[in-house]
């Protein structure tokens, strides 16, 4: 077992280990799942999607802000489909 400690400000940081096995990069992003009756929670990792696509396509129009409120949603369906399986 992993532990983490919770700052004044709510912020934690997730162990090396836990890192190191999950693959857990800058940029990635972790699903929380609350089961509240039973008091756990899992956490996902969703690998960056920026990264994968950084470099990937040349079209100059093709920008961040065009693209932002897209992927965001992609993510969020990514995140539901997940918990979905669980």
């Amino acid at each position: 077992m992993e532990l983490s400690r919770i700052s004044k400000k709510f912020l934690t940081n997730v162990p090396a280990r836990v890192r190191r096995v999950l693959g857990i990069e800058e940029g990635d992003l972790l699903a929380w799942d609350v089961d509240e009756e039973k008091k756990i929670v899992v956490v996902r990792v969703v690998k960056n999607p920026y990264r994968a696509l950084r470099g990937k396509y040349r079209d100059p129009g093709l920008v961040y802000e065009v693209v932002e409120e897209s992927v965001d949603e992609l993510l969020l369906g990514e995140v539901e489909d997940a918990s979905d399986r669980s």
